[in-house]
């Protein structure tokens, strides 16, 4: 019988169906604003705004949210976003049903949902090295991941379907209710995890010993710079989705949701092989095929013109972007102390917050040469950062 890391525990069982019904909201998120931003101003450049307004606050608030990680109880910290996020969503649904949605109110709520979205990533990920430990931390968050990309799969098609018949408002009444069931499931978790800090300091220093840690530290630090580059040029292919379904494949929101839900698979397929490299250790190595794919892969989907390649396309491109995530949350929280593991995440989440700048990048240059030209672009710079840091980075493949 095939022995799954981290299945045996009962609180890790809890964080994995919590964190699929968390991220089936994210992803229908994305379809709902994205295809309501595109349908107001028929623009992937406004497309690539209303993400940049979504992942702005990683960057803004990415330490601090890594620091309060660390300062506070991880499971309450977990309930009382979920919280949030599930009154947000009520918020969201009777605007959309009362028609005073415009696009300055959808920025908004964009912006509020992306900040809560910020202080729940670095928990999440270090509350599962917490119960699994730093041995197993790369099946451990590979098994997370995959919870998560099957709640994203399950969210895009849902709200993608749902909008498409019922309206945007019933949309997001269903991506609150998932969001329920992740409330519960993160108010019957019991451990600490086996890794958990015994010890709390005062935020404020918590915060100052990360900056000095991040000063220090050269590996954290290359890996910091290296995942905002792969943000930039890479993650920033979402913003192409909602034009590639209307414009080039000619379908409506439920071909949107097929596109999501391909993203989903794609990370699905990933979860699934790292969830059993228990013993993995070729991090560095493995980090700089992530890049070279994710090249290759944006290539292949700016020619893509059926539904079919462009669903294999963009369900490649999710494969490489669930393994880069997998893959620098892992090193990021091996190459410092256990106490400052949550700190670790926030330093990953501020790479993250570089994707705005990707959105607007991949918007703009669509606008100015087209959607096709835009994404060879980005994919001929993966290529050329992974040379690069496999030129002068040797000590990434020692990691």
């Amino acid at each position: 019988m095939i022995k799954i890391p981290g299945l045996e525990d009962p609180d890790y069982r809890r964080l994995w169906l919590g964190a699929a019904c968390n991220q089936q909201g994210m992803s229908g998120e994305h379809v709902i604003l994205g295809l309501l931003v595109f349908q107001i101003t028929q623009s992937t450049a406004w497309v690539g705004i209303i993400l940049a307004v979504y992942f702005l606050p990683m960057f803004v608030f990415g330490m601090l949210s890594g620091a309060i990680a660390d300062w506070t109880e991880r499971r309450v910290l977990l309930r009382r976003i979920e919280l949030a996020i599930i009154v947000s969503h009520l918020g969201f649904a009777a605007l959309l049903y009362g028609g005073l949605s415009n696009l300055w109110m959808i920025t908004a709520l964009t912006l509020a949902l992306g900040s809560l979205r910020a202080m729940h990533q670095p928990v999440r990920a270090s509350y599962a090295y917490d119960i699994v430990g730093g041995q197993r931390v790369v099946a451990g968050l590979g098994l997370l991941n995959l919870g998560s990309r099957s709640g994203q799969l399950i969210g895009a098609l849902l709200a993608g379907w749902i909008m498409h018949r019922f309206g945007g408002a019933i949309a997001v009444l269903a991506l609150a209710a998932g969001h329920l069931i992740a409330y519960v499931m993160f108010c019957r978790l019991r451990s600490a995890g086996v890794s958990a800090v015994t010890s709390r300091a005062p935020i404020r220093q918590n915060f100052r010993e990360f900056v000095d840690e991040l000063g220090r530290n050269r590996i954290l630090l290359m890996l910091l710079f290296v995942t905002a580059s792969v943000e930039i040029f890479g993650f920033s292919f979402a913003t192409a989705l909602p034009e590639l379904a209307t414009t080039r494949l000619d379908l409506g929101a439920d071909g949107l949701g097929y596109l999501h839900a391909a993203r989903a698979a794609g990370g699905i397929v990933a979860g699934l092989i790292l969830t059993f490299m228990s013993n993995f250790e070729r991090r560095g190595l493995a980090y700089l095929a992530v890049l070279f794919g994710f090249g290759v892969g944006l290539l292949f989907l700016s020619v893509g013109d059926t539904l079919i390649l462009t669903l294999v396309a963009v369900g490649f491109v999710a494969f490489i972007a669930a393994a880069s995530d997998v893959l620098t949350q892992s090193m990021m929280q091996l190459s410092v102390a256990n106490e400052l593991r949550g700190r670790a995440m926030g330093v990953w989440v501020l790479a993250v917050g570089f994707g705005p700048v990707g959105h607007l990048e991949l918007g703009a240059l669509s606008v100015w040469i087209g959607l096709s030209s835009a994404l060879l672009v980005n994919g001929a710079a993966l290529l050329a950062i992974g040379l690069i840091v496999a030129l002068t980075v040797p000590r990434l493949r020692q990691l």
